[in-house]
Parts: structure tokens; sequence; C-alpha cells
């Protein structure tokens, strides 16, 4: 049975609800602790003091507590302390707030922190991006669930904190707060980025994470029909993943099989509650297509050798041929393709037609004369052989053990 940490839960939770999970140190830097609120101050302020921020919300967390911080924007953080080996971290979920904002709190907003008024559009472009918590008393029960049992404390309470007064800082020119549309644009491709190289690890849980952060960014239409312009978003999604998986080695044809089936369910898409479906399924078939198929692990003409043989398995292949075909002495080519696959050249191509003959096996009635010839032996004796050494059963004894398992029904 897999055990999930709960950190992990906590981290999939917030993605799902598009809330940052930010974990900082004590002692982190001023970089890092600019990211609680995605550089907004900075934007604002001269050389706003990012680490006291961050310090100040830590200080009232107590030992086996949590607090739910609003600060002087209205945004709100949930903070508790870090477990195990992180004693000494904090964890900031957010921001967040707990209903929309609409423009008489943006005009509150600027004249009580004093803002010029031509300052309104970035600060509506700013909390467009921020995540709104809908259901309160169901968001505070989960996380006083979760976190009375990672912090082994029963009768946690999740403490609430409001921080009412604008600090006096140094204003930077109004100028500069045009700067945060960019800045915007500028994280939001960072988050673009971190989602696409979660991808191209076969990372399905830091991709959807990033993902759902990604999908709290509004983006501008490129046409007036909603449906269409959603798919056509999805299509130009569909491609960067496939780029993203090209990078982890991936072969094309593997590629192209379900970059084709995905622009097929995005164009049969009727409703844009079907789209907003398929995203989570795409990165889940590109992440298991990293998994099971990338070979960026491996060099050159070893890489080739794997290409071939998953694609040409049912052809006479052999140490000899492979050699001749990729120009390598074959000596070198057996050394090396045992050292990084784990298993010599031999060995590797039955196991991958023995994996083809199951296929046929569980799929078809083919007699085991035919299924030896289709996936690459002459010879069904032979076939037999190699089939039980795989798989400790012959293909007769597999095919009647695949027959008499119960039906599985998803």
């Amino acid at each position: 049975m897999v055990m999930m940490d709960l950190r992990d839960i906590f981290r999939d939770i917030l993605g799902a609800y598009r809330v940052q999970f930010l974990p900082l140190p004590r002692q982190c830097s001023r970089p890092e602790a600019s990211e609680l609120d995605f550089l907004f101050r900075d934007r604002l302020y001269e050389d706003f003091d990012y680490v006291r921020f961050a310090v100040s919300m830590m200080d009232l967390v107590p030992e086996d507590g949590a607090v739910d911080y609003k600060d002087d924007f209205g945004l709100h953080y949930l903070v508790f302390r870090r477990r195990g080996e992180e004693e000494g971290v904090y964890a900031f979920c957010g921001p967040f707030t707990y209903r929309a904002y609409g423009e008489e709190d943006y005009e509150r907003l600027i004249r009580r922190h004093s803002l010029p008024e031509d300052s309104i559009e970035a600060v509506r472009w700013y909390f467009k991006r921020i995540p709104v918590i809908q259901d309160y008393l169901g968001w505070q029960h989960m996380f006083s669930s979760l976190l009375s049992r990672y912090l082994a404390n029963p009768d946690l309470d999740i403490k609430a904190i409001t921080f009412d007064h604008p600090e006096a800082v140094k204003q930077k020119p109004s100028l500069s707060l045009s700067s945060i549309p960019y800045t915007s644009v500028e994280a939001r491709y960072a988050v673009e980025n971190a989602m696409l190289e979660a991808i191209r690890r076969g990372d399905f849980s830091e991709a959807i994470y990033q993902q759902n952060l990604f999908m709290g960014f509004q983006l501008d239409r490129r046409i007036d029909d909603p449906l269409q312009d959603a798919k056509y978003m999805l299509v130009s999604v569909n491609t960067a993943y496939r780029k993203a998986i090209e990078q982890a080695a991936v072969h094309p044809l593997f590629i192209d099989a379900i970059s084709g089936k995905f622009i097929i369910e995005i164009e049969k898409a009727d409703t844009m509650e079907q789209l907003t479906a398929l995203i989570p399924i795409m990165i889940r078939h590109y992440c298991l297509l990293v998994q099971k198929h990338s070979l960026e692990r491996y060099s050159g003409p070893v890489r080739s050798c794997l290409n071939y043989i998953d694609f040409h398995y049912m052809e006479p292949l052999n140490l000899e041929s492979l050699a001749t075909r990729f120009a390598v002495n074959k000596n070198y080519l057996s050394s090396r393709f045992h050292r990084e696959v784990g298993v010599t050249l031999t060995d590797y191509i039955n196991q991958v037609r023995v994996k083809r003959a199951e296929e046929s096996l569980r799929k078809t009635g083919l007699s085991m004369q035919a299924v030896a010839e289709k996936c690459g032996f002459a010879d069904a004796n032979y076939f037999a052989r190699i089939f039980k050494k795989v798989n400790g059963l012959s293909p007769n004894e597999y095919r009647k053990s695949i027959s008499t398992r119960p039906a599985h029904n998803p």
C-alpha cells in the first residue's frame, strides 16, 4: 500500500484551489520571501522588507498550531510549521481571499494605501490572479482536520489574525505601477515553464499543481466565441506538452499518436466543462508517456537501439545487425548497452518481444505459431521457451490465466 505524505496532500489540495504552497525557512532570503505576494509590493514600494513581512507571520504561529493571517491588502495566508526533517521551515498557503473583490474594493484599497488613482488598473490586474475560497467553513474544517493530524494536535484551532494598519512605506513613482501587468505576464510564463518542466520529468503531481496555478491567470481572448477560443488555447497547450516530452527523448511516433488523439478530443468537445476536464487527462497521459518511454538518460547509440527495437521487434534483430546499422563496434555497443540498460541487448530484445506477445495473447485468438511470428520469433518452440523464461509461464498457461481472471469493471 502506498502511503502519501500529508505534506504532499496539502500541496495537491492547494493546487486544486489554485492556492500557492510556499515553504520558507526562518532564515529566508528576500527573493524567496518576495514570492509571498508574487512581487506585488515590490512594484509598489521602494525596498519593501519581504523578509520582515514573512518573519512577522512566522512569529505568530503557535508550536503545534496554525494561523490564518489577513494582511493590510485583505490577502489571506494559512501558515504553519513544518515537521520532521524540515524543522525551522514554515508553510505559507496563499495568498487567497474569501470573497471576490470588485471596483469598490479596489478604490478602497487605493485610498487606504494612499496610492495614485491611476494605479487602479494595476491593482485590478493583480487581484484577478488571486484565488477566491467561496466555502469558508468547508475550507477551515478541511485544514483543521488535516493539520490536527500533521501536527499531532487533536485540539488544533486555526487562529485568525488581521493586520489592519498599512505600513508607512516609500512608494515608487506611479509609472512603476504600470509594470505590474507585465510582471504578471512574466509570472505566468514562469509558472507555465515550471509546469512544462514537470511534464518533461513525468512528474504528474507537480505538473497538475503548476497547471492549477496557471489557470489562476487571466488570459485575453483571441476571438469572441469563448468555446472556440478555449479550443484554440488547448490546441496550443497540447503543442507545448508534446514539445516538453520531446525534450525527454520520447520517440516522435509515441508523441504523435497521443497528440493526435487529443486534437480529436478537443475538436469533439461541446462545452467548456469538457475542455476543462480534458486538461488533467492530457497531463496524466503525457507524464505516463515520459515515465514509460523517456530515453533521456541513455547515450546516443543505446537510445538509437532502444528506439529501433521498440518499433522493429518483429524483424530479425541481433547485436551484429544493430551495431552495423548504427555504425558502432559491436563489443562497444554490447558493453555500453548492458551498463546503461542493466540487461544484455539480446535479453532486451526478447523482453520487448514477449511484452508484445502478451498483448496478442490477451487480445487475439491467434495460434502460438502466429503469435511467435508476429512478435519476431521464427520458431514457436523457441518462443515458448523464452516466454516462460521471462514470465514464469508458458504462452498457453498465460492465455489460460488471463481467461480465468475475473472481469475488471472500472
